[in-house]
């Protein structure tokens, strides 16, 4: 059978991709308890200070991103983006929370959902948080879809290397995808072993 058999038989519009009904996003919810991180909705007034601090990170550094264009993105009205904060015990005064890193997750995306931008601030990193919220993630992504995608910076080699460490190969090259010069390298990782 065709898909557009299959289209006409079950009386679906032409450009209906399946039958089921979209399953929720993975990050539809405005706080979660990971043990030592919560991940959480960003306060209102708060996403100038983490996009000032995420410009002074690469690749965003290199790539000359600006606090208002990243602020926008983060603060924006897309349907299929959620963004989020990743809060953690700030390792100065173990009584008080702090701004860790940030997530933002695009779903629906071939058959999966595409991780858009997981940055751990300084502070927080080579602590293993990237580990453990990508792990949350893979397995919140699990539940509905089969894959999960990222974008990373061909120059941005320890990233390249983190996620080939969590098991993502790389797909392909996109050339010159964010500006001229910057090729961005499309990982995936198949994410059924993780179904229960």
């Amino acid at each position: 059978m065709k898909c557009s058999d299959f289209r006409q038989e079950r009386r679906l519009p032409p450009y209906a991709l399946s039958i089921d009904p979209m399953p929720p996003h993975p990050l539809n919810i405005e706080y979660h308890s990971l043990g030592k991180l919560q991940i959480q909705t960003i306060p209102e007034g708060r996403s100038e200070q983490i996009t000032q601090q995420l410009c002074r990170m690469d690749p965003w550094r290199a790539l000359n991103y600006s606090p208002t264009r990243l602020s926008n993105y983060l603060m924006g009205t897309d349907p299929c983006l959620r963004c989020r904060i990743i809060v953690a015990t700030d390792p100065d005064n173990m009584d008080k929370q702090r701004v860790a890193g940030l997530l933002c997750v695009r779903y629906p995306w071939l058959f999966g959902a595409c991780l858009e931008l997981l940055a751990i601030f300084p502070d927080y990193q080579k602590m293993g948080l990237g580990t453990e919220v990508l792990s949350w993630l893979e397995r919140r992504v699990a539940a509905d879809a089969r894959n999960l995608w990222i974008l990373v910076s061909a120059f941005n080699e320890s990233a390249r290397s983190f996620y080939r460490r969590q098991g993502y190969t790389e797909i392909a090259k996109i050339d010159d995808l964010i500006q001229t010069g910057c090729d961005e390298i499309l990982l995936r990782k198949e994410l059924a072993h993780l179904k229960k």
